[in-house]
């Protein structure tokens, strides 16, 4: 969640009409996927099934709680193809903002970054049909903002990205983020994100649809193990199952949007032990009362914490 987008009903199909050769393209380059999705959609719901029987209650807040019950009218019992452009979807998942802040993001990615080597990083795939905001990299709001995260990242704390072999992201989304940072470094990390049993599946059909379905690993039962070198999606369910020593902690929001248990946990467990953090957070509020501790548990590990422009509220904590 983070932030509201800024964006009105209006804009948006104003939005959807500039980019309209653009969707077209990409639904041109990257039709495959469409394929690889209908039928890994298949085994959706049977994955979940498995899953869901599982009590997460202490992991949740009472906004999630009442979000995973719109979310499954729209995941089940099989996800649209075109599932972020889902208003729920859109409200919880997938941002799409196109004003000044988009265009800061940009502009600091196009510094850092060679344009060819940003086109292949910020390109959207095909799979949920996302809103496009910028027609030269084909990119969505989304991607451009989990990469600047990163970026953001590497250039405040300046360590060696390639270094890293084990990354683990706490609530994934949809998976765009593990899709970005893999995309971003040379060879194939130790990728663990965990979640709730319900964007667990999404994020594996997601991934699955992009990297193919080897390449992803969704644990399924207690007793499943993580894999070395793959993209791991752990149910949060089975999180005690599992000793995780990572280079590298992220969570854009999830964890300031997860219950004080959670950030209990996240907090006894050091971080999983990892030396890098990079976290998004906002200021506590009615709907999330814990939010800021995470930010000031990472400044008393030695996180430096700075205030996101045009968003005031809205934090990042980097270690």
């Amino acid at each position: 969640m983070g932030f509201e987008p800024v964006l009105g009903a209006v804009n948006l199909q104003m939005l959807l009409l500039k980019m309209r050769p653009s969707h077209a393209y990409l639904a041109q380059i990257k039709h495959e996927q469409e394929t690889t999705f209908k039928k890994l959609k298949g085994n959706f719901l049977a994955s979940y099934n498995g899953l869901r029987k599982h009590n997460v209650d202490a992991f949740t807040t009472p906004f999630w709680k009442d979000s995973l019950a719109l979310l499954e009218r729209v995941f089940l019992p099989r996800p649209a193809f075109s599932f972020l452009r889902n208003s729920i979807v859109r409200k919880t998942l997938f941002v799409v903002d196109f004003g000044k802040y988009t265009i800061d993001q940009l502009a600091f990615l196009e510094e850092k970054i060679p344009n060819r080597e940003l086109k292949t990083l910020l390109q959207e795939d095909y799979v949920g049909n996302p809103i496009l905001v910028d027609s030269e990299h084909l990119a969505s709001f989304m991607s451009i903002q989990h990469l600047y995260h990163l970026v953001r990242f590497l250039d405040r704390v300046q360590c060696n990205l390639h270094s890293m072999e084990t990354i683990v992201e706490w609530g994934g989304g949809y998976g765009n983020m593990a899709k970005i940072f893999q995309r971003l470094k040379y060879t194939a990390p130790t990728y663990i994100i965990i979640d709730i049993p319900l964007m667990s599946c999404v994020q594996w059909l997601y991934l699955s649809t992009i990297l193919g379905e080897e390449s992803v690993n969704l644990l399924r039962k207690p007793e499943d193990t993580i894999h070395t070198g793959e993209l791991n999606l752990v149910p949060i369910c089975f999180l005690d199952r599992h000793r995780i020593d990572a280079d590298l902690f992220i969570s854009t929001w999830a964890l300031s949007e997860s219950s004080r248990y959670s950030q209990d946990y996240v907090i006894s467990h050091n971080w999983f032990d990892s030396k890098h953090i990079l976290l998004a957070y906002q200021d506590s509020n009615s709907y999330f009362p814990s939010a800021d501790r995470v930010g000031i548990m990472a400044a008393r590990e030695g996180a430096v914490i700075e205030d996101m422009r045009y968003h005031p509220g809205n934090h990042y904590a980097f270690r």
